[in-house]
Parts: C-alpha cells; structure tokens; sequence
C-alpha cells in the first residue's frame, strides 16, 4: 500500500531519533484550531465566494427515493474449454466498446516472488513483441491503441477504449503482445537505472522518507506487503530477463484470465475471435502462494515525523481497511465520504472554511481483493499543526461512535455521494468494463452492482460505526507527519504514541 504524498523534499542524511511514549491527551474537533507564532503571519480566514462557501449554500441531505433498479446489465458469458473466461456486456448502439484483459494468475503479493518483479513483469510486457517479422517495439501503440496497464494485489488489468469496429484488431493485437513479450536486456538495464536514480532520489526528501518507513507501520515483518522504499533497491539492481520471462509463465494460465468487452458490441464475432486467440493458451496451473495481509502488533513507534523548516505543514493518517469483498465495504465508501472524501466532511469545513488553516482536507479509501486501506491527508499552516492532528485523531473516536457519533443527514449525504460515485463510473464503457474485471478477478457475481448500492441505502449510523470500530485505531493508526521544530513538542504529545522522529540537516 503506497501513498503519494505532497511534502517538500529534505536535503542531506538524516540522524534518526526514537522520541519517548508521551502520555495520552484528548483534543475536541478543532472547535477553536490555536494559533501559534511563527515566522510570518497565518493565512487569513478565507472571506472571498472563490475560497469560502456560506454554510447556507451547502445542500440539505436529500429526501427523495433513489432508483429501486439503477443499473440495467445484459451479460453474455462464456468459458472456454482451457478455462478462459469471456465476460461480454452489451451497450448503447454508439460505436464505442472498452475491452479488459485481466488475470489473477501472478496477484502482486504471491509469496514466492517478490512483488517487485512481478510489477516490472507486467509494465515490460507492452515494451517489444516477438512477431514473424521480428522484435516490434510497443506493438499496440504502433496499431493506434493506447493501453492502460495497471498491476493490483490481485493481477494485471490491461484495458482501453475505441471506436467499435477496432474491437477485432485490438483483441489479435494484445493476444500478440500478452503471448510474445520480448524481455530484452538493455530495456531492463535502462529500466534499472531509472527506477534506481528515481527512488534514490525520493529517498532523499521527505515524501520518500515517510513513504520508506510507511509499509511498516501498517503490516507486520515479513509480509510482503512491508516491503520499504529502500528494500526495493536490492531487488532492482538484481532484476534479470530470466525472472521476468519465469513470472511471465504463471501468466499465462488460461484459467486465471479474463476478457471483459464493454459497449457496442458483435457478440457472435468476438465470442469466435477470442476462442481462436486465447482459447488457444495452453491449459496448466499457476498455483500461486497467497495469505491474506498481517498487520503489525502493538509494539513499536507508532509513527514517523519529520522535523525541518518547512513553509507548510504536512499530516497524514494511514490505516487499515477492509478488502472490497468484505462486508465492511459498503461502510467504508461512505466513511471515505465523511472523514473527507466530500466537501462537506466535517474536518475539511472546519480546516478550511473555518479556520483558513488549508486549502483542504482529503481522505481516500482504496480497496482491493484482498486488503483496503484509508488515508486522511492535508497541508496546513504550520501555527494549526497540532490542532488540526489533533481533530484528525478525534474524528477517528467520532466515526466510531463516541461523542455525537455520525449524525443522520451526514450519512445521508456520504450516501447520496458514494452510491453517484459508483453510479458515474458505471456510467462509460471502460467504467463499467473495468468494474465487472475487478469482480471477475476476484472470483465475485459481475453484475451484483444492485446489491451494493442497495447496501450502501440501508446503512444506518449504528453500522457504520460498528465497521469503524472493527478497522479504525484512533491510538493505533499510523501518522506521517512533516513540521516546524518549534511545533514538534506538541505534536509528539498529541500523537497519543511514541514517534519515530527524523531530522533533515539543513543545507
């Protein structure tokens, strides 16, 4: 589990301290954010409509029925005799279809390769083709297609989208490139030498310094998942063609792989297409080694912080979530919505609008089939640190139930905004396409998108808090943290945990 994050980059090595176990103080919901001095004056409360919106201006919860049967599906399926599975969704008559290659056979996190190589394997895969008039570099893009190459915990997604007549010559054209990749030692070597230049150079600011140690403070040693930053650069440097073309061999299993085809489509032609292409894969097992994630214990500090004079101050919260074939994940869409995924959440109101303190507080939830996790992110005015970290670790307690909980018409809000969501990303030929890969992927009923969204309508406060309480750690959760020295005292007492503290020498 990666976080991008958005903090100024640290120049020099670092000297790394251990701070002690603070004891524990509990903070309100930034019902006053404290001002603190600093070196320049702090940003005004926003007074402007272009920067601030009148409470008065955000909408009422809605009160009418939603839709009893929203999404319509017309499902062909087929599997062929070696185990390719063909999932065909037919559409408009527009003249635009999306097609999705996608495998379970080398899931990012098989125990017996490490996840780096399985990566490298599949973005190289698209590089050059062997075909009968020799090596062809990027084969489809050279035919007019732009794939869009994605490796999740679960396997590779390979998908794209174009006019409908295209469908055939895509389909004979990633057969080619997925059958016949040529693993060439100069593309490796350039890669090598990119991704080793690129990562050292992460690691030397402080986005690569909190991403470095971020994988740690969520899973335990020796799950795959823990992998830092700078436990890649081995594997990288020790990358050779012969173990991606042996990665390369789990993926061909026939019976872990899918087409998905989205749109206006010729079902009887694409049915036969694809049997005369990947109905030819020879069967055989991949048969790879998969445990579910293992968190860290309590032991431990429970997160990092960077000390440096930065001209903002950057908070993130990391934690545990539950995979979308749980059945938390309807709860956890709309708590996305609450701790920030919305421009109503209470915490980007009150840092925001309120106080001025930033220019907005987010939160993301990312799920696959196997793990989740939730971040709560933002930058703000250093003088607001610890108030702000403060009201993140407190909306963390009201989530789960404490105080005035989750109030009815914020659920109904989060509700109307994680059902349209999904709705809008049903709404394309690639979105929906992509979609029903996920749950074919994961081994799930492809076209149950009515069941959830009838889950995400009947959820009451008590459920999402109870979900809440199963995954959230308000004293647990991982904090990444960028901040001024002078504000570093009072961060360490609020972060209810011993922190890892790291010091960038100045210049």
């Amino acid at each position: 589990m990666s976080g991008s994050v958005r903090a100024s980059r640290a120049a020099g090595g670092l000297s790394k301290l251990v701070a002690p176990r603070p004891s524990c103080l509990c903070a309100s919901l930034l019902v006053a954010l404290v001002s603190a001095c600093t070196y320049r004056a702090p940003i005004p409360p926003p007074r402007l409509p272009l920067v601030a919106t009148s409470a008065t201006a955000l909408p009422e919860a809605p009160t009418e029925a939603w839709p009893s049967d929203p999404v319509q599906l017309r499902l062909v399926q087929q599997v062929l005799p070696n185990g390719f599975r063909i999932v065909l969704a037919r559409g408009a008559s527009n003249g635009v279809a999306s097609v999705v290659f996608v495998s379970w056979a080398t899931p990012h996190w098989d125990e017996r390769v490490p996840g780096l190589v399985t990566s490298w394997m599949s973005r190289m895969i698209m590089r050059a083709t062997s075909t009968e008039e020799g090596v062809v570099d990027d084969l489809l893009t050279r035919r007019g297609f732009s794939p869009n190459l994605e490796v999740g915990a679960s396997g590779l997604i390979v998908r794209d989208r174009m006019p409908a007549e295209e469908v055939p010559a895509f389909v004979g054209s990633l057969h080619e490139a997925l059958r016949r990749p040529a693993f060439r030692a100069r593309d490796l070597a350039q890669r090598v030498e990119s991704m080793v230049d690129r990562t050292e150079l992460e690691l030397s600011g402080s986005a690569g310094m909190l991403d470095d140690g971020a994988p740690a403070l969520l899973y335990a040693s020796g799950d795959p998942r823990a992998v830092s930053l700078s436990e890649q650069l081995p594997i990288m440097r020790s990358m050779n063609p012969a173990a991606l073309r042996a990665r390369h061999a789990d993926l061909l299993d026939p019976s872990r792989a899918a087409i998905v085809v989205s749109g206006d489509l010729d079902l009887v032609s694409l049915i036969t297409q694809i049997d005369e292409t990947f109905g030819t894969w020879p069967a055989h097992a991949s048969v790879p080694v998969l445990n579910g994630p293992r968190y860290r214990g309590p032991d431990g500090p429970r997160g990092r912080v960077i000390v440096r004079p930065s001209l903002r101050a950057y908070l993130r919260l990391l934690e545990r979530a539950p995979p979308f074939t749980h059945e938390d994940y309807p709860s956890f869409l709309v708590l996305e919505q609450i701790l920030g995924g919305m421009f109503a959440s209470r915490l980007n109101l009150a840092v925001r609008e309120g106080s001025g303190a930033s220019y907005g507080f987010h939160a993301r939830y990312g799920a696959s089939a196997t793990e989740g996790a939730i971040e709560m992110e933002t930058s703000v005015d250093p003088a607001y640190t610890r108030s702000v970290l403060a009201g993140m670790i407190q909306e963390i307690h009201r989530v789960r139930g404490q105080g005035v909980g989750i109030l009815p018409a914020e659920l109904r809000l989060a509700q109307t905004r994680a059902r349209h969501s999904l709705l809008a990303h049903l709404d394309s030929s690639g979105g929906l396409a992509i979609a029903i890969a996920r749950r074919v992927q994961a081994g799930q009923d492809p076209s149950a998108f009515d069941r959830l969204l009838e889950e995400i309508t009947e959820l009451e406060p008590d459920r999402v808090e109870a979900a809440a309480q199963r995954w959230l750690r308000p004293d647990r959760a991982p904090l990444l943290l960028v901040v001024r020295p002078e504000h570093l005292e009072g961060v360490l007492r609020t972060a209810q945990g011993s922190m890892e503290v790291l010091r960038a020498r100045p210049n």
